[in-house]
């Protein structure tokens, strides 16, 4: 019986774990989306059709409409995986709900 604990237990902390590490990523998504839609309405505020872009310690002169869909791609892909995050969150927390509650009812035996 307190082996089946035990294993419980791992599985429970490492479903804890995993969690934490879901919504970090859901929160450097959450980051990343509003830096993508705060940039995209600032270049839609210039009235020039080139602009530069930053690229690692240089900048590269591109078109502005080329930028803004880039950002809009960025922007669907982030989606995407929020999408996938937070299933992976939904499945977590239920495990860790039935984990604990596995875990009472064994212990009540």
């Amino acid at each position: 019986m307190s082996q089946i604990a035990q294993e419980m237990t791992v599985s429970l902390r490492n479903a804890r774990t995993q969690l934490d590490m879901v919504n970090q990523q859901l929160a450097y998504l959450d980051r990343q989306e509003k830096l993508a839609e705060l940039t995209k309405k600032e270049l839609e505020s210039y009235p020039t059709d080139k602009v530069w872009r930053s690229c690692g310690k240089s900048f590269i002169l591109q078109d502005k409409s080329k930028y803004v869909n880039d950002l809009s791609h960025d922007e669907t892909v982030l989606l995407d995986q929020r999408k996938t995050l937070k299933i992976k969150k939904n499945y977590l927390e239920t495990t860790v709900e039935k984990t604990i509650d596995n875990l009472k009812a064994l212990m009540k035996n």
